[in-house]
């Protein structure tokens, strides 16, 4: 990034920061397609970026790679299986595949330090407050707006409550992680407000994907952080509560029929038989990319069966290998940074575990949040651990300059030092 000319990093900036923002939007034009502003902004950026783009093998790994040649194999079998690939596979699945990885490479390289990071994360929080006060209104006033509502469920500008429900939790993970730390992405009373409105939000659209993840949240913090665990408790407890103050108690019927929804895991129960009589006849290789929709004219809304019905046993292994590669990197940087970044670090990977649980009920692989995370997961590795003498130098040269200022001494000596708990306290 530091080799481009100025104009081209600031357009890059630019367009990473519009990327961000526009993460809880997309428009549904009739149900032909759907347009999403993060992806005009991810074109800006590769424009700006052109060949400068950069690969790092600690960033980019095989399992990546293995993950391009799978869809490209998968592809093959469709179209060996039915003649032609078909044009959903083509464009929803193989060249948004492609983008979404060009969109990872671009966010990891533009994340240049911990202040970057600091503002891309309250961007992206901040947007997504914002997104959710809007549907919340929707919701309580009964005033209609354009997507925020589907069926009596919140679902945002992501048209599904389902990928909705997964955007507010990850959202969620992060700012409850960082709110007990040294350095929160929200202070004060807009943090009070963010645990509540994320809390009502989540519960509001109904999606029982997106509470599988908020139970890995919760099952991660009773862990590690009990005194943010009572914070979540009482926020959901206090949205509870106003739900059912304007309601009325006998909305308590309604909530249960809209949790449960049992027509709908009869239906989801059908996909899956169907996937597993498939993945009888071609337990290996997979019935080949977009088959499934081909034939049935519908998604199987669980990734990992997604994988092992199109993709075979071959394609679950490596979707495994690649998700917990950003467990590896998480918590390789978690052990190595400075106490003063770790919340951020817990927060992306209790964020990459909530997707995990969204990926049970919806393709989550596709949603765009993800791959945030995952991007800023991986750049928090280049962070803490730097693989080059120049950036190692200038680490140095920066946490020794953080360290004098904490002790007060601004104008050390050659022969000064700081001392260890000068240090700790800094972090």
């Amino acid at each position: 990034m530091d080799t481009m000319p100025t104009l081209h990093r600031k357009l890059v900036h630019i367009a990473v920061f519009g990327y961000i923002v526009c993460l809880p939007a997309q428009f549904d034009f009739g149900g032909a397609f759907r347009l999403a502003p993060s992806d005009l902004f991810l074109l800006l950026g590769l424009l700006a970026a052109g060949l400068r783009l950069r690969l790092d093998r600690r960033q980019f790994s095989s399992w990546h790679w293995g993950m391009l040649l799978l869809f490209v194999f998968a592809s093959s079998v469709s179209m060996l299986r039915n003649g032609f690939l078909p044009k959903y596979a083509l464009v929803q699945k193989d060249i948004g595949f492609v983008l979404l990885l060009l969109t990872y490479i671009l966010l990891v390289q533009s994340t240049v330090s911990w202040e970057r990071m600091y503002k891309l994360l309250r961007a992206f929080l901040i947007s997504v407050l914002c997104m959710n006060a809007i549907a919340l209104f929707a919701f309580f006033s009964g005033v209609k707006i354009p997507f925020m509502m589907q069926d009596g469920r919140l679902s945002g500008m992501l048209i599904d409550p389902n990928a909705y429900g997964g955007l507010l939790v990850t959202a969620f993970a992060l700012h409850i992680i960082t709110s007990g730390g040294p350095e929160p992405l929200l202070r004060g009373w807009i943090s009070a407000i963010a645990t509540l409105s994320l809390s009502g939000g989540i519960l509001m659209t109904f999606s029982r994907s997106s509470w599988i993840g908020l139970a890995l949240v919760l099952a991660a913090l009773a862990v590690t952080k009990r005194k943010q665990l009572l914070k979540v408790v009482g926020g959901f407890a206090a949205a509870f509560a106003g739900l059912l103050l304007y309601k009325g108690t006998e909305y308590l019927n309604v909530f249960a029929t809209m949790a449960s929804r049992p027509s709908q895991i009869q239906s989801r129960l059908d996909i899956l038989t169907k996937a597993f009589d498939w993945i009888a006849q071609s337990p290996i290789v997979g019935i080949g990319l977009g088959t499934y929709n081909y034939e049935l004219r519908i998604i199987i809304h669980n990734t990992p069966m997604w994988f092992m019905t199109e993709f075979g046993l071959l394609g679950l292994l490596v979707y495994c290998g690649f998700i917990a590669w950003f467990f590896f990197v998480g918590i390789r940087s978690y052990r190595a940074a400075d106490p003063k970044y770790k919340p951020i670090i817990l927060g992306l990977l209790l964020g990459h575990a909530a997707m995990i649980g969204l990926s049970m009920g919806i393709e989550a692989l596709y949603q765009r949040y993800w791959w945030f995370l995952m991007a800023m997961n991986a750049a928090c590795l280049k962070l803490t651990i730097p693989n080059s003498p120049k950036e190692v130098s200038h680490g140095t040269n920066e946490k020794r300059i953080c360290d004098v200022v904490s002790s007060g001494n601004l104008n050390p000596g050659p022969g000064s030092s700081t001392s260890t708990s000068s240090r700790t306290g800094s972090g």
